[in-house]
């Protein structure tokens, strides 16, 4: 659903684009980076995309722990990419509970 506020999230048209997906793997590196754990991206679930000085794209995806035998999970990443400067920073990312 589009936002009709300004600023507000969008759905990015192309979700499963080669580009999309590899901003969201590289939101799992990152997180696995940061944080020593071991998660495999599996797949985009919904991305939606915010203009601000730059792009924010916010990300609900599928990965897996590689560290134990548990079932995939969902979770949310949030990217913010400024092109022009070559920027590239991860926000947001946590794991979703079932509701959410």
């Amino acid at each position: 659903m589009a936002s009709s506020e300004p600023g507000g999230y969008t759905p990015v048209k192309d979700p499963q684009s080669p580009r999309m997906k590899e901003l969201a793997e590289w939101a799992v590196a990152e997180h696995n980076k940061k944080e020593g754990t071991h998660l495999r991206f599996i797949s985009i679930l919904k991305c939606e995309s915010q203009i601000v000085n730059g792009v924010n794209y916010r990300f609900t995806l599928t990965a897996k722990d590689e560290s134990d035998n548990c079932l995939p999970g969902n979770y949310m990443a949030i990217v913010y990419e400024q092109l022009s400067e070559h920027l590239k920073e991860l926000v947001f990312f946590k794991q979703l509970l079932l509701a959410e």
